[in-house]
């Protein structure tokens, strides 16, 4: 079975990654995000696989909002890698499953004038845009040091019942960010869902 999700496989390559699950998840969220005040925000993008699913699904260019799509667009910043991601494999995953694709995400994209890609390591380019109140936020950048950040930064931006959609969540050899989203969350009197897809789904009290 082929998923018909070519996007995101490497360059080259023909395996089905079979991400339609964790899809369904993230056009949910998507759906209710699109009924409450704010933008969008996903942090870890590659070609757009993910945002591109939820731009469809809710018909974004009738939203009136902005969704800010913050990556590299080349990979994981191996500054960034923990002693124990790089034992993990997070290296090795890296170079052998992203690659240079800025242009690519940019064309894939064109059809949605107000998606905005920020290109650039995260935290750092958090600093280029103002975004004042989010909706909806999509983190998966596969180590802990830049999706805490993100979820720190955004957190208080966040309304009251805007989701988090974690996509590594449960993953195994990703317990560093569980923990760490853990840790996170309790101190904001909030709680993450594992979710059977390994992806964590988490809600803005309010």
């Amino acid at each position: 079975m082929d998923s018909g999700h070519a996007i995101g496989r490497p360059p080259g390559s023909s395996n089905d990654i079979h991400i339609e699950w964790r899809i369904h998840v993230l056009t949910w969220a998507a759906w209710h995000a699109s009924r409450l005040p704010g933008d969008f925000v996903e942090c870890g993008v590659n070609t757009g696989i993910f945002s591109l699913a939820v731009c469809d699904y809710i018909d974004f260019n009738a939203t009136g909002k902005t969704f800010y799509l913050f990556d590299t667009y080349r990979g994981i910043p191996v500054e960034q890698v923990s002693e124990g991601e790089e034992r993990q494999g997070r290296l090795i995953e890296n170079s052998a499953v992203y690659f240079e694709c800025f242009e690519r995400a940019r064309a894939n994209f064109a059809p949605f004038p107000q998606a905005r890609l920020v290109r650039g390591r995260v935290p750092d380019t958090f600093s280029e845009v103002e975004v004042e109140a989010v909706c909806f936020l999509s983190i998966d950048m596969n180590i802990v040091e830049p999706e805490i950040a993100a979820i720190t930064h955004f957190w208080p931006r966040l309304v009251p019942g805007a989701p988090v959609v974690l996509d590594d969540y449960g993953w195994g050899g990703y317990g560093e960010q569980k923990a760490a989203m853990d840790d996170f969350a309790a101190r904001q009197g909030a709680k993450v869902l594992l979710l059977p897809t390994g992806q964590g789904l988490m809600l803005k009290p309010g």
